[in-house]
């Protein structure tokens, strides 16, 4: 199972314990000692497995040109989530919330530079089923129907970093 879960996180993704894809990795995850133990071996070749707030991640030491990289290859999901977040204020990991939802309150929550550098369209359509998808496929949603998901977990780790940068933009 080790092996399997190190696959997973070196792909860069967060494995949630309320995903059903990853339900058996986080239930691994989940105890104590398989932690303990995955832990011990990726610090050998200089990786952290983190687990917190209901999600798992491998981390390393980063230096700034390393830190840049990562950014901005996680740029667009942070970008979703940031609009993602205006349009449901109260966005939290285990809601449920539907596309169609999205789209009645986008027109008023929109942001004109987040929809400009993530979408090269104005489709509303288009646009709510580029961001449900790429947030799916980063492990963020998880659709439970045709038009219902799940907040995973991890969006929290997103979360932290798009309200660190509204920190930083507030300033």
């Amino acid at each position: 199972m080790e092996k399997v879960i190190f696959e997973i996180l070196s792909k860069g993704i967060i494995i949630s314990t309320n995903s059903s894809k990853f339900h058996k990795e986080a239930t691994f995850l989940l105890d104590d000692d398989n932690f303990n133990s995955l832990n011990s071996t990726l610090n050998k070749i200089g990786l952290y497995l983190v687990g917190e707030y209901g999600y798992f991640y491998l981390s390393k030491d980063l230096k700034s040109d390393e830190e840049e990289k990562y950014f901005n290859s996680y740029k667009h999901v942070i970008l979703a989530i940031a609009q993602l977040k205006k349009v449901f204020v109260h966005l939290d990991r285990g809601h449920k919330i539907k596309k169609s939802e999205f789209i009645k309150r986008f027109e008023n929550k929109k942001d004109e530079k987040i929809i400009k550098a993530l979408f090269n369209t104005d489709d509303l359509i288009e646009i709510t089923d580029k961001l449900f998808n790429l947030l799916e496929r980063n492990y963020v949603l998880e659709a439970k129907g045709k038009d219902e998901y799940l907040v995973l977990n991890s969006i929290n780790y997103y979360l932290d970093i798009v309200n660190a940068i509204s920190e930083v933009e507030d300033e």
